[in-house]
């Protein structure tokens, strides 16, 4: 498949609002409506996309992120414990760190779209296995009340469960989407004639919407808190949970009205996403520390060091990326290893 130069600005504009989103939680007062609009939407649509290019994904992709989760996790135990993010020193794999959920979280996924596949993705089996990870997609942060109340030693981020079910919906719409369908949406979102004041129209909806209550839509959108953290009665948590998936929707159709197809500096970020996203939180953790400084300025400045710091933490890690593939791809390091060292046996 040839690149789709519209989808890598996509991801590149995508993993910049991961790296801005992160860095306004250190100076979150008065960035809360900002924070809340990004966490609607920035990884419900990395994952859509994570959909749609899994069509013919294999179980080294799957190795690959797993062995990722367990050097990144292993490597973030010990930056959390010396920039002070926790009080003390703690190394389980079953709770991952700050962003790592997302790793897990894609190997299920991954897992699921090699089993479908395999059984035919349009096959009935395929549409009862489908069903019931939506029904529990849907219920899980419901069900998960009572549990983590009657278990409080168990963590509602064990293993990104609750956050696999949450955000499955966006993967499944992306994996069923084929090429023809993807190429007609973009076509139609992009040359609709009244996308600019249409956009603006939604987002300042979506931001009235979110802001009636920014706590109660920022615990939903997290994906991994239980339904009494947003929600009051199983009326309320259904009409969120439905908040959530439309708003999400909306802003990715949005995304794809408003991006170009043109190269530019979104395409390397895009191309580069995955090595942004996993050292990104080094410049988080850093900053940190410094937080009573940062939150006395004004909130235009804060806004605006803010943006130039996530500017150039993407630009940076692009940069420097060719000497960080090695480690973005352990399994081939690792294979690529092995082959290296079996050729110099030969040779001996």
């Amino acid at each position: 498949m040839t690149k789709d130069v519209k989808l890598s600005n996509i991801k590149g504009i995508l993993i910049f609002l991961v790296v801005l989103g992160h860095l306004l939680l250190i100076v979150r007062a008065g960035m809360e409506p900002l924070i809340v609009l990004i966490y609607s939407f920035h990884m419900p649509a990395f994952i859509f996309l994570n959909g749609y290019f899994a069509k013919n994904v294999t179980f080294k992709k799957v190795i690959n992120l797993l062995l990722l989760y367990i050097i990144f996790q292993s490597f973030y135990a010990f930056i959390t414990y010396f920039t002070h993010y926790s009080e003390a020193f703690t190394f389980r794999f079953t709770t991952p760190i700050f962003h790592l959920w997302y790793l897990i979280s894609l190997a299920c996924f991954y897992l699921i779209a090699i089993s479908l596949n395999n059984i035919g993705k349009h096959r009935l089996w395929s549409f009862f296995i489908i069903t019931g990870i939506l029904v529990i997609s849907i219920g899980i942060r419901w069900w998960a009340t009572g549990f983590l109340v009657n278990h409080p030693q168990v963590s509602g981020q064990f293993l990104s469960i609750q956050r696999t079910f949450v955000f499955f919906p966006f993967f499944l719409l992306g994996f069923y989407i084929d090429y023809k369908t993807m190429n007609k949406c973009k076509t139609i979102l992009y040359s609709f004639k009244f996308k600019l004041l249409g956009s603006s129209i939604l987002i300042f909806g979506i931001v009235w919407l979110l802001s009636t209550n920014l706590l109660k839509f920022e615990n939903a959108f997290y994906g991994f808190l239980q339904s009494s953290a947003f929600a009051i009665n199983w009326r309320n948590f259904f009409e969120i949970e439905f908040q959530q998936y439309l708003i999400a929707c909306i802003m990715i159709a949005i995304l794809f009205a408003l991006i170009n197809q043109s190269e530019n500096l979104l395409t390397l970020w895009g191309d580069n996403s995955l090595v942004i996203f996993l050292f990104h939180p080094l410049f988080f953790f850093v900053l940190r520390m410094y937080t009573s400084n940062l939150t006395q300025w004004n909130i235009f400045l804060k806004l605006t060091f803010v943006i130039c710091i996530s500017l150039f933490v993407c630009s940076f890690l692009v940069a420097i990326s060719k000497w960080l593939c090695w480690i973005t791809n352990p399994l081939n390091t690792i294979l690529q290893f092995r082959h290296d060292r079996n050729k110099a046996a030969l040779e001996e």
